[in-house]
């Protein structure tokens, strides 16, 4: 049984395995296709992968050469920008396109990495080679798409710096353009001080403006130091041209105001120091002024004892010669520099300290005079005897010596009166303006020539010109010579003028005469000056011009002549205001004469009725010019009799009402003192600038009789006790403002705690000096109703502080025994 089952099972495992041998080779032929299949594939897909990337490699290196290269710009301009981005974007577009492949490729390494075929055969050095491939490529790509977007970004942020680059040097640039528009025309040449003041504080201003524009400037600087450190700047190099440009622009204006400040506050400085040294020789010639005026009036102490006194003042001007000097040479350097107004100014001032120096300086010499001579005999009138003190037959050496060698340190020239100090005793053309001059000498205009030494000449340069008037208009041939040597000549010549002003009258027609023939000379100068263009038509109309203005002026001069009240000072300044105006067209005028005569001499041999007809309008010229001159003078006569008669009457007036302030003030009555001090302060002004109005005019005018002179001593006295009685009325009210003011603090402090104060002290006292003001209203009154100018004065008023309060007495027994 076991055979027979044993056999079958055999035969039937000989029947199925041929079958299962078919069966099985069938299923290894089958597999070994799918094997060969996917070889091939794995194959195709590195054969593929090792394509793309041979292709990418080489577009990934250009492309990368090209991100890293820098971005340059030819030129600063939008446009440029536009070309850069549109680069830029055809790069990123380039980038794009390659997106597919490089996103296939990785792809491929992924898919690579996954197959057992691809990788596992070769190991594990296969599978690193396509992982550090993938990564590369990963890393590159991602690198390259930054790069692209970093790149684009920086050429937006570089337009965008540009921008704010080009807004702010813009605005740096407009500011700079109106600042060197403002720095080029500075107001600063020829020039009044008070411009100058003002262009001073206007350019200081404009300084710490440039200063404050310097962080714009470092701002703009710090921006094109980041351009230029990013590569961000242009190749034509236009920014680096702008930031240079606007640095030495700025530099350049920074320079320019630093010059114009310093000329500036160099003619401001030197304007202030003048000004400055000058107050205070004012300050010094007025305490001099005062102090002289107490010893010489009010002073009782002997001789000696004011020759001592006269001695301190002595050393004093000695002391301030030189300041004086060195201001007047200073203020001539600053008349040739500066404007005309200032010039005429800074002239005004310097004949206002000339004029002042002279009065002051006159008096001491008068004075030293005084005391010097011999005591006056008192036995006749004292009226009588006081010419001698100051007659015409005395010359005025002794002052001149005094003020010009002992007084003043001046040296005497050789054979000659002793040298003065000419340029401190030159008259001015106006008053002084002071509150106490003495005018001792006529009056003349002084005019500055700014080719010659303000500090004058002496005699023997008056000599030296006279004796080379000829030699020099001999040897100097053509025009251009003769002008050069009449602006040498014409500082002399007012030289000349000036010391006229301090000789006495034995030498003074001699003086007159140079005068005389240097205004001839002058005349024949410009006569010949004028010889080349002019003919006798031209001398007809010159002729028809001056005969026209003597018709209009002669009627014109006998108008003004009327004798008239003048209601008041400022009537009398404007008269006086058109007699030096007409004056000065006189002036004009004479030049114009003189040379009209010599151009008619040098026609009069020539025959003609042009000839006769010139000859017989020269003689009518010269006939209407004398007319006018005549009243010319008779105009200034009556002004001069006019004006001393207003200060006779100013000052009597004014000395009883000064007597009658006295005997008020001096009334112990505190609160009236109080209520009544400001009034008297307010009056005591008013009647001090009535004072110099009158000294204007007495130094416009000066006439120089011997009443005239006695008038002047009076008003000079009336201003000094004005300006005395201002000070003490000044210095009294600030005591009794304090005394005062105390009690009224204690009184609002015991009104805080009464609550039933009684009435206030104010009123008090407002209530006691009711009759004290009723008082002063009269007398004010009083005074407004007494007229300006007497004819008639008492002999009180014609002997009254006549010679410094010598002894009015009239012995009538004859002189008491010495």
């Amino acid at each position: 049984m076991l055979v027979v089952v044993n056999y079958q099972i055999c035969s039937i495992a000989l029947t199925l395995f041929p079958l299962c041998v078919w069966v099985g080779g069938h299923v290894c032929v089958c597999v070994c296709v799918c094997r060969v299949r996917k070889l091939k594939e794995t194959l195709g897909m590195v054969q593929q992968l090792d394509k793309n990337m041979s292709n990418l490699r080489s577009w990934l290196s250009r492309i990368e050469t090209q991100l890293a290269k820098p971005v340059t710009y030819n030129v600063c301009h939008h446009e440029e920008i536009q070309r850069r981005l549109a680069q830029q974007q055809e790069l990123q577009r380039d980038i794009e396109q390659h997106t597919e492949g490089v996103a296939s490729v990785l792809r491929l390494c992924d898919i690579l990495l996954h197959d057992q075929d691809a990788c596992g055969g070769g190991g594990d050095g296969e599978n690193d080679s396509i992982q550090q491939t993938t990564c590369s490529l990963d890393q590159r790509w991602k690198a390259i798409c930054a790069m692209s977007l970093e790149r684009r970004l920086r050429i937006e942020e570089t337009w965008r710096l540009w921008c704010k680059f080009l807004d702010d040097y813009s605005c740096f640039e407009d500011w700079l353009k109106l600042a060197e528009r403002t720095a080029a025309n500075p107001n600063s040449d020829n020039v009044p001080y008070t411009v100058a003041k003002e262009e001073l504080k206007k350019f200081e201003g404009f300084q710490r403006q440039v200063q404050e524009r310097m962080t714009q400037l470092e701002l703009v600087n710090n921006q094109y130091r980041r351009l230029a450190r990013e590569n961000r700047t242009d190749g034509a190099s236009r920014i680096k041209v702008m930031v240079h440009e606007g640095n030495c622009r700025w530099d350049t204006l920074h320079r320019r105001t630093a010059a114009i400040l310093r000329r500036l506050k160099h003619f401001t400085g030197q304007r202030e120091e003048f000004e400055g040294t000058r107050e205070n020789l004012l300050v010094w010639l007025t305490e001099m002024d005062l102090q002289l005026t107490n010893v010489e009036h009010f002073s009782e102490t002997d001789t000696q004892h004011k020759m001592k006194q006269l001695n301190s003042f002595q050393r004093e001007i000695t002391l301030n010669t030189e300041r004086i000097d060195g201001l007047i040479v200073f203020g001539e350097g600053l008349i040739q520099r500066s404007s005309p107004l200032d010039a005429a100014l800074i002239e005004d001032e310097l004949e206002e300290l000339h004029s002042y120096c002279q009065e002051v300086f006159g008096r001491v010499v008068r004075f030293h005079q005084r005391l010097t001579q011999p005591p006056v005999s008192m036995c006749g009138h004292i009226h009588t005897d006081e010419p001698e003190l100051f007659s015409g037959d005395k010359p005025l050496v002794g002052s001149c010596e005094l003020i010009g060698r002992s007084w003043l340190g001046r040296s005497q020239s050789q054979g000659s009166a002793p040298a003065t100090p000419t340029h401190l005793l030159a008259p001015p053309l106006e008053c002084s303006g002071r509150e106490t001059p003495v005018s001792v000498c006529d009056s003349i205009p002084l005019e500055w020539d700014h080719t010659g030494d303000v500090g004058g000449s002496s005699s023997h340069e008056e000599e030296e010109v006279e004796k080379k008037d000829g030699t020099y208009y001999s040897t100097l041939s053509g025009k251009i010579q003769c002008s050069c040597f009449l602006s040498e000549c014409s500082g002399s010549i007012k030289s000349v003028k000036r010391v006229s002003l301090i000789l006495d009258d034995e030498e003074q027609p001699e003086e007159q005469g140079v005068i005389e023939r240097w205004e001839l000379l002058q005349a024949q100068a410009r006569s010949n000056l004028l010889s080349g263009m002019r003919e006798p038509c031209q001398l007809t109309s010159d002729l028809r011009d001056i005969t026209s203005w003597l018709g209009w002026v002669t009627p014109e001069l006998e108008r003004v002549q009327v004798p008239e009240t003048p209601t008041s000072i400022q009537d009398m300044e404007a008269r006086v205001k058109q007699l030096k105006e007409m004056q000065k067209v006189f002036a004009h005028y004479k030049a114009v004469m003189l040379s009209l005569n010599l151009g008619g001499r040098e026609l009069g041999g020539c025959d003609g009725p042009e000839a006769r007809e010139l000859g017989e309008g020269l003689a009518s010229m010269n006939q209407g010019w004398m007319l006018a001159c005549t009243g010319l003078e008779e105009w200034q006569d009556s002004l001069r009799t006019t004006v001393m008669r207003c200060q006779v009457s100013y000052c009597t007036v004014t000395g009883q009402w000064v007597k009658l302030f006295e005997m008020t003030y001096c009334q112990p009555v505190l609160p009236r003192k109080y209520v009544i001090q400001p009034g008297l302060q307010n009056e005591l002004r008013a009647r001090q600038s009535q004072v110099g109005s009158l000294q204007g005019l007495w130094g416009q005018l000066q006439p120089a009789e011997e009443e005239s002179i006695e008038a002047q001593e009076k008003l000079h006295v009336t201003a000094n006790k004005l300006w005395t009685l201002l000070r003490q009325v000044a210095h009294d009210l600030s005591v009794v403002q304090d005394t005062v003011l105390r009690p009224l603090s204690w009184t609002s402090r015991g009104e805080k705690k009464d609550p039933t104060p009684p009435r206030s002290f104010f009123y008090r006292v407002l209530r006691a000096a009711f009759p004290l003001h009723l008082l002063l209203l009269l007398v004010l009154v009083l005074a407004c109703l007494v007229p300006l100018a007497e004819n008639d004065h008492s002999c009180t008023l014609s002997n009254n502080f006549a010679r410094s309060f010598y002894p009015m007495l009239r012995y009538t027994n004859g002189p008491p025994p010495t």
